[in-house]
């Protein structure tokens, strides 16, 4: 048997530092279901190399996506697409409709 995984992807163009600056890339966390453990990060885009980091921590200290989600980050940085990616592992549906509205 394997982890029951999912995702949860936030677009740049979603946040408003993406879609001000560089529309194209994303962010995607893998977690473990149903917990919601981030198991792993990836991200494609502009400053990629400045937001893992971050994502390291994330997975080093075992956090959730309902971590995430109860977190605020300034509007004007790429990691509020930490949060985005959170809600959307969360709640497809709603991801899926805020990336078709980006």
């Amino acid at each position: 048997s394997g982890i029951d995984a999912g995702e949860g992807i936030a677009l740049y163009a979603e946040c408003l530092r993406g879609r001000v600056f560089s529309p194209n890339g994303l962010l995607k966390l893998v977690f473990e279901k149903p917990a919601g453990r981030i198991l792993g990060v990836h991200i494609v885009g502009d400053d990629a190399c400045e937001l893992i980091h971050y994502g390291m921590e994330l997975v080093n200290g075992k956090r959730t996506l309902l971590d995430l989600t109860s977190r605020l980050f300034a509007a004007v940085t790429f990691h509020e697409m930490y949060r985005l990616a959170a809600e959307d592992g969360m709640d497809p549906k709603l991801g899926r409709k805020r990336r078709a509205a980006a």
